[in-house]
């Protein structure tokens, strides 16, 4: 099985109610509904985002290596993802084992997830033996 990376830029903020957006720019009250829906971005979208990840790849028989939660910034530029524009992201990694046919369902799992702004998949090696050289192993 190659092994991947995957670099994931997730929203800070949860998706906005259509209604309670609207109220909220109507009376004015705009900067307390952002400030609410920060404040625990790790916990509510970023955690469940990676578990999710993860689990779609152990579920279909392939290897995570590990994750490495970047940085919280903003963006070099803004974003438009599912009718919304992002200012601000979340950047986390996770390098992991699986087949072809496994990484086309995490593709179109991470396409159609909300929490997810962009996201790419890089294919670090072929197999085993480019990861960890050409090493003998000792009998």
């Amino acid at each position: 099985m190659p092994l991947y990376d995957l670099v994931c830029i997730a929203r800070r903020t949860k998706p906005k109610v259509l209604g309670a957006a609207a109220e909220a720019v109507t009376s004015g009250r705009t900067s307390m509904l952002y400030a609410n829906q920060d404040s625990k971005w790790k916990d509510d979208i970023v955690k469940p985002l990676m578990k999710t990840a993860a689990t779609l790849v152990l579920d279909n028989g392939g290897v995570v290596r590990g994750f490495q939660r970047l940085q919280s910034q903003d963006l070099p530029y803004r974003m438009r993802r599912h009718q919304e524009v992002f200012s601000h992201g979340v950047t986390w990694a996770m390098q992991f084992d699986a087949s072809p046919a496994n990484m086309a369902g995490l593709r179109r799992a991470l396409a159609y997830d909300e929490r997810v702004i962009r996201y790419t998949v890089v294919k670090l090696a072929d197999s085993l033996k480019d990861v960890t050289g050409m090493y003998s192993v000792p009998k």
